[in-house]
C-alpha cells in the first residue's frame, strides 16, 4: 500500500517489507553522504541493540529526545546526549551538520532543531506522526526493533567514522565538563546541579526519577545517568508544572519494591501540598527533594532572555523540611554544601517518606546547545535594566554562578 502526503512525499506500510527496505537503504546510500545521523525517540524502548548495529554499519552517532533517554543513554559508545533547548552541543551538531538522517520512533516537536538541508528517513508506529514536525524525504510506518533487524543486512557497510568520531568526542567532552562543574561551590551555596550528581551517586541502579517541568526536568536529562534499569519521566509539555509529585505516587504504587525520586520545584510543591497528606496516608515510601531557588525558575529564564525584569516569579517560601515534619513524613532543610552529601544519604536511605529540602543557588542558568541573538541580546537588556533597577547584586550573582 503506497500514500502520498504533501509532507511526505513519499509513505509506505511496512507490509511491503522488500521494497520497504530498499528504499530505506538506497536513501541512506545516495549522493554519496558522508555523515549519516540516528535520532530515536521513544518509539526505540526494546530496540537499543538493533539501532546499535544500525549504528555501527553506518558509523552513525545516536542522538536521543527526552523520552528515550533511559532507553538509547546506557551502554551505548554511539550516544551524543540529547538536542532542543534542554539538549548538549553534540547532540544538536550531530542531528544538525548530518546529511541523512534516520529518525526513530520521534515526534519531536521544535523544528528549528532539525537539519534545513538533510534527507530524513522518518520510521514510525504512528502514520500521523510522519512529516507532522518537518518535511521527510521517505516515510515508513512500522515497528522501530522489527524494522532494523530487516534492514541491517541490506545496509552495505560504511567506513568512514570522521562525522561520528567529532560528535562523540566532543559529547564526552561536555559530560566531563558538566562533571567538573557539579561540586560544592567555593562559596558553601549549594549549585542545583552539585544537588542532582549527589543524587545520581547515591540513588538505587533501579532508581525511578520525576520530575517538575522546569529546571529540575533539565538537571534530571541533563545530569542523572541511566544504565537499563532506572527510568526517568517528566510531563515534557510546554506550560505544565507540579508533575514530579504525583507521577512518582503512582510510580511507587505499581513498582513497591523500587526507590521512586521526586525531584520538584518549589513552586510546583507548594502547589501540591495536599499531596503530601497522600503520601502519609498511603503509606508511600517516596523520597521528595525539592529544589528551593525561592522562584519560578524557568519562567524567569525566560523572562531575561526577552530582555525583561523578572516579573510575578518570585516565591515566598515557607521552610519546606518543617512542613514535612508537620504532616508526618521524615523532613530536613539544608543550607550550606558541606552539609549536603550526608543529608542525601540520610534523606535516600529513610525506609519510610521523606522529603530533603535544599536551597540551591537561585541564579543558575540553563545554557541551551546553541545560543541565539536574540536571547543574548535579551540577557544584556535585563542586565542593563537591573543595573538600572538597582539590582546589580542580581546581575553580579548570575555572572559569577555561570562562570
Amino acid at each position: 500500500m503506497k500514500l502520498i502526503s504533501r509532507c511526505c512525499p513519499r509513505l509506505h506500510w511496512q507490509r511491503d517489507r522488500p521494497a520497504f527496505h530498499l528504499k530505506i537503504e538506497k536513501t541512506v546510500r545516495t549522493n554519496g553522504a558522508t555523515s549519516v545521523a540516528i535520532y530515536g525517540g521513544s518509539g526505540c524502548r526494546g530496540a537499543h541493540a538493533e539501532i546499535l548495529a544500525v549504528a555501527e554499519r553506518l558509523k552513525a552517532p545516536i542522538a536521543h529526545t527526552s523520552r528515550a533517554k533511559d532507553a538509547l543513554e546506557h551502554d551505548n559508545p554511539y550516544n551524543v546526549g540529547m538536542t532542543g533547548i534542554i539538549g548538549g552541543e553534540a547532540g544538536y551538531l550531530a542531528v544538525s551538520e548530518c546529511e541523512t538522517l534516520l529518525l526513530l520512533g520521534a515526534d519531536f516537536a521544535w523544528r528549528q532543531f532539525y537539519p534545513e538541508h538533510a534527507k530524513i528517513v522518518q520510521i514510525d508506529l504512528a502514520p500521523d506522526h510522519l512529516g507532522r514536525r518537518h518535511p521527510v524525504t521517505l516515510g515508513l510506518v512500522g515497528d522501530i526493533k522489527s524494522t532494523m533487524e530487516a534492514l541491517l543486512p541490506r545496509l552495505k557497510p560504511r567506513t568512514s567514522t570522521e562525522f561520528r568520531d567529532k560528535v562523540v568526542e566532543r559529547h564526552a567532552r561536555a559530560v566531563e565538563t558538566h562533571r567538573a562543574k557539579a561540586v560544592a561551590s567555593d562559596r558553601g551555596t549549594i549549585p542545583p546541579i552539585y544537588l542532582t550528581e549527589l543524587i545520581n551517586r547515591h540513588a538505587a541502579s533501579d532508581a525511578i526519577f520525576c520530575a517538575d517541568d522546569g529546571t529540575p526536568t533539565v538537571w534530571l536529562y541533563r545530569h542523572i545517568e541511566t544504565n537499563g534499569k532506572r527510568r526517568v519521566f517528566s510531563s515534557l509539555l510546554h506550560g505544565t508544572m507540579a508533575a514530579a509529585l504525583p507521577m512518582s505516587l503512582g510510580l511507587q504504587k505499581c513498582q513497591p519494591g523500587r526507590q521512586v525520586i521526586s525531584m520538584s520545584g518549589d513552586g510546583g510543591l507548594a502547589m501540591l501540598f495536599g499531596e503530601l497528606l497522600t503520601v502519609v496516608q498511603e503509606k508511600l515510601p517516596i523520597k521528595i527533594v525539592v529544589f528551593d531557588n525561592g522562584k519560578l525558575g524557568f519562567i524567569d529564564i525566560e523572562q531575561k532572555s526577552e530582555g525583561m525584569l523578572p516579573l510575578y516569579t518570585g516565591l515566598q517560601n515557607p521552610d519546606f523540611g518543617k512542613v514535612a515534619e508537620a504532616i508526618g513524613l521524615w523532613g530536613r532543610t539544608v543550607t550550606k554544601s558541606a552539609e549536603l552529601e550526608e543529608a542525601v544519604v540520610a534523606w535516600l536511605n529513610e525506609p519510610g517518606p521523606a522529603l530533603l529540602n535544599v536551597k540551591v543557588d537561585p541564579m543558575t542558568l540553563v545554557m541551551p546547545p546553541k545560543i541565539e541573538w536574540g536571547a543574548a541580546y535579551g540577557m544584556v537588556l535585563y542586565s542593563a535594566k537591573a543595573m538600572l533597577q538597582g539590582q546589580s547584586a542580581d546581575v553580579f550573582a548570575m555572572i559569577r554562578e555561570n562562570l
